[in-house]
């Protein structure tokens, strides 16, 4: 049965420490899949921060990254395809080592923020002995394994999750809303009737995980 557990490691010692210093209350987010082995390794960054523009130049400083190129803006909200520099990808080849994958990944505060699956709890044994053999200075913050009693059908697929995730994000379900689906379609590069269904799917396997028969 696979492990989860999640996991911080400072911006010091990973990716965008140059970008934090200089924008100091940014928050970032990697979008979709973000590795699974070496080969898929975080692709694009949503970033928030009261101006993108000053992120865009932080990146252009920063060493952790490369080849950064701001897709689509939206309010304080940016969409960033990106490469991450040398140290950066080593890093990640050793946390995502084997069948291991990240889940999420999300930085705030200084402090990079992973969620992580591994094959068993022997394969997190494995990653963090790995980690501190090379230096790499991993807290691990939490681990369950990953229990389900549910069909497949009804777990959110990664675009159900992204739109999900972005919609809350965006303020999409704060009354008044503060963002509209076609707000959501632009900044994920799809279009309105996607969004709609990503959404409308996404709900129905939300509601059907987790209603219940209220308690008598």
């Amino acid at each position: 049965m696979s492990t989860i557990a999640e996991i911080a490691l400072p911006t010091s010692e990973f990716a965008l420490r140059e970008t934090f210093s200089q924008v100091p209350g940014s928050r970032f987010e990697v979008v979709g899949v973000v590795a699974h082995q070496a080969e898929y390794v975080m692709p694009q960054l949503r970033a928030t921060a009261t101006d993108i523009s000053t992120v865009e130049k932080a990146f252009d400083d920063d060493g952790t990254v490369t080849d950064a190129k701001l897709l689509t803006k939206l309010d304080d909200q940016g969409l960033f395809s990106m490469r991450w520099g040398a140290d950066v990808a080593e890093t990640l080849s050793v946390i995502s080592m084997g069948d291991t994958t990240v889940l999420t990944a999300r930085a705030a505060n200084n402090r990079w923020s992973f969620r992580i699956q591994f094959v068993d709890r022997d394969m997190l044994s494995t990653v963090y002995e790995s980690c501190q053999d090379t230096g790499i200075p991993i807290e691990v913050q939490n681990v369950h394994k990953r229990t389900t009693l549910l069909d497949e059908s009804h777990k959110l697929t990664e675009q159900q999750y992204e739109t999900l995730r972005s919609a809350m994000d965006r303020g999409y379900y704060e009354i008044p809303r503060k963002a509209t689906t076609k707000d959501l379609a632009e900044e994920l590069g799809v279009s309105h009737q996607a969004v709609s269904e990503r959404l409308r799917r996404g709900h129905r396997s939300l509601v059907e995980t987790g209603l219940t028969a209220p308690s008598e």
